[in-house]
């Protein structure tokens, strides 16, 4: 039966149930909204154990979702998400935590063979055998009411969820990579992955600028949009969008008139929130910082240089050419075998500081990857062995 909560005491009493039933796992989704504003609009929440489910429906209730957090909190209980990036940076921009542990359905799935990044309808598909009707998938989750179809699709994310589950997890037990896929867990939790270090915020941005003394005024003006953004509760493009800054910061210093005139060229919303003198200023003093060497520091012009040098890098020695495409190869043919994404075991940056500075402690000889690739990468080890004496 489809049980939707939309008062205190419902809510209560039903999060006192599900601690008292002691599940070992809960399987939690939400719905959300997110196209204008920074923060999503969380409309839903779906929570199901093998015991009790329901749908918590927050919007125009004013309801304390505390009863909820404490299962979130519960050490004894695995949240289990599918594709769970989201959710759990609506729950830590509600709570200010992350719910620990975590299993996210997408990720061990592709550590059993089915690809990276698999869908949920086929997830459901490859074990349950059953088509996903995709009718409401376009809900606008924030209108009320919602049809009981719409409830229905809702609620399949995490009753599909419950059965996958534990079949999931016999299957990585039968693989032995159980602990292979915890590792991947715990990069979900990890804060710095949702919440953008406002002075790091540039570095999302995709441009061609060549020069460091733009990269330093992008990387100010990228700090100032982040900040307001957030204040606003506005997307990045609604606010100001990545274009404009990028443009701008490549010209020459123009008068506060001329920068109105430039941004009327491009989506924003600085206009309409009076705020235009305030970034002309944070405008005005990047430019500044970069005609004062001194005052702006041989760490901040260090780190844009270093910038470009990773966005245009240097051709590397034919040996270290050689080393990054014979690990390339064993990499993939490591992940052929295994069935899994290359990605896994090593993505690109991993690849090129090991063929650069060939180690025994590299990340790619940590943890469960060390069994798989220590015999495998052993000539690069004692190549560089043999460099150092």
């Amino acid at each position: 039966m489809l049980t939707v909560i939309n008062s205190q005491q419902e809510l209560e009493e039903f999060c006192a149930n599900f601690l008292d039933d002691e599940p070992e796992f809960a399987c939690i989704d939400t719905e959300f909204i997110r196209q204008t504003t920074y923060w999503p609009k969380l409309a839903l929440i779906q929570i199901a154990s093998p015991f009790r489910s329901c749908i918590i429906d927050p919007v125009g209730r004013n309801l304390s979702l505390e009863p909820f957090l404490r299962i979130l909190r519960h050490p004894g209980i695995t949240k289990v998400l599918h594709s769970g990036r989201q959710d759990l940076e609506i729950f830590l921009s509600l709570f200010q935590e992350l719910p620990f542990p975590v299993f996210d359905t997408q990720i061990a799935a592709a550590f059993l063979g089915l690809g990276s990044g698999v869908g949920y309808d086929k997830l459901v598909n490859h074990f349950l055998n059953i088509s996903i009707d995709k009718t409401s998938q376009h809900t606008n989750w924030l209108k009320r009411p919602l049809s009981k179809a719409q409830l229905n699709y809702a609620m399949d994310d995490v009753m599909h969820l419950r059965v996958i589950y534990p079949l999931i997890c016999e299957q990585l037990q039968q693989k032995g990579r159980m602990d292979w896929v915890q590792d991947s867990f715990t990069a979900l939790m990890s804060k710095e992955m949702y919440l953008i270090d406002i002075d790091k915020a540039w570095l999302k941005l995709k441009h061609q600028i060549r020069k460091w003394e733009a990269l330093s005024i992008l990387r100010d003006l990228c700090a100032w949009r982040e900040e307001k953004a957030r204040h606003y509760n506005l997307s990045r493009a609604t606010f100001i969008e990545d274009k404009l800054l990028i443009d701008l910061c490549q010209v020459s210093f123009l008068s506060f008139e001329s920068v109105l005139e430039f941004i009327k060229k491009y989506r924003h919303s600085i206009v309409s929130q009076n705020l235009t003198k305030e970034f002309y200023l944070r405008y005005s003093q990047a430019h500044r910082l970069t005609e004062n060497k001194e005052k702006l520091g041989e760490i901040r012009q260090r780190e844009m240089k270093q910038s470009l040098q990773k966005i245009y890098p240097k051709s590397q020695p034919d040996a270290v050419k050689e080393r990054l495409q014979k690990l390339k190869d064993i990499i993939n043919a490591l992940a052929n075998e295994l069935e899994i994404p290359a990605h896994f075991i090593a993505d690109k940056s991993d690849m090129e500081s090991f063929s650069k500075e060939p180690s025994d402690d590299h990340k790619l000889l940590q943890g469960w990857k060390r069994n798989l690739l220590k015999d495998k990468l052993k000539t690069f080890l004692d190549f560089s062995e043999a460099q150092s004496h």
